[in-house]
């Protein structure tokens, strides 16, 4: 069963890889590079939800809090300190640059008793993000801007990292996505990933809690979800994927022991250091 191990040494890429794919939840901690990327986050983000990002939902009426959690990512994406200070950061835990390639930091919002709220500030359901790429190669990133309890916090089932669970990526097209996306905008109502239909039940949950200035680094395949944020505070994390192109064309990653993606989104993925996309959408 995967477990959670906390490091405090950059770890090389291949070592790196090879314990993500087999399912090793990875926390690198004391690194100041991560830790000053989390103060550009707070920043940017206090700019935009004011002095108290976390009771933001106490200040905005409902209508208005996606319209804010759109502002703030967009304000971040284009961000070109953070964008380096990214790239710093991974660097220092061991990412080889020239060889990774990366889907775009992105901060996300999960309000207060947030289930009914506008589709960028709900919680995810349970899902493996490969369900979605369909790369097996694909780690992801994740860490809080500020601290987490295990009541608003991401939540791993790793007893199912290789175990099949019932799920629609069968029936769920990238291609549409893309194609209700234009023709609709952000607010479309089609699925933004492929989810579990049968998903397991929180007592099988490890909620993993982390401190601002950590970083933790896990496999797309594995099974997660966002624990249900009930408490009065709102969530505000930032996440990344990457993809070790030397990997993929080697057929190394994570086992896919349910996954059933019309697409791999290899476009979605671009050089950190020379911005070329990883491939064509297949």
């Amino acid at each position: 069963m995967a477990s959670v191990y906390f490091t405090a040494q950059a770890l090389p890429e291949p070592e790196r890889n090879q314990r993500v794919y087999a399912g090793d939840l990875l926390v690198f901690r004391g690194f100041q590079a991560v830790e000053e990327l989390v103060k550009l986050l707070r920043d940017v983000c206090q700019e935009h939800l004011g002095a108290d990002p976390e009771g933001v939902h106490r200040r905005l009426p409902e209508a208005s809090l996606d319209d804010a959690a759109k502002r703030l990512r967009k304000a971040v994406a284009g961000d070109e300190r953070i964008t380096g200070q990214l790239k710093t950061a991974l660097r220092a835990v061991g990412v080889e640059l020239d060889v990774t390639y990366g889907d775009g930091l992105e901060q996300r919002i999960q309000m207060a008793s947030s289930a009914n709220r506008g589709h960028l500030v709900r919680p995810l359901g349970v899902h493996r993000d490969t369900w979605g790429s369909n790369i097996m190669a694909q780690t992801n990133w994740w860490a809080p801007v500020w601290p987490t309890t295990p009541e608003r916090t991401i939540a791993f089932f790793p007893g199912y990292f290789q175990r099949p669970v019932q799920n629609d990526s069968a029936a769920w097209d990238f291609r549409e996505l893309l194609r209700r996306l234009k023709q609709e905008g952000p607010d479309t109502s089609y699925p933004q990933l492929p989810l579990a239909t049968q998903p397991p039940g929180w007592d099988d949950a490890l909620p993993v809690s982390i401190e601002p200035g950590d970083l933790l680094c896990f496999s797309g395949a594995h099974l997660h979800a966002s624990v249900p944020n009930v408490t009065g505070r709102t969530r505000l994390s930032f996440e990344l994927r990457t993809v070790n192109a030397g990997d993929v064309r080697a057929g190394r990653g994570a086992p896919d022991v349910d996954g059933a993606a019309m697409c791999t989104t290899y476009q979605l993925f671009r050089g950190l250091t020379h911005g070329e996309r990883l491939g064509p959408l297949t």
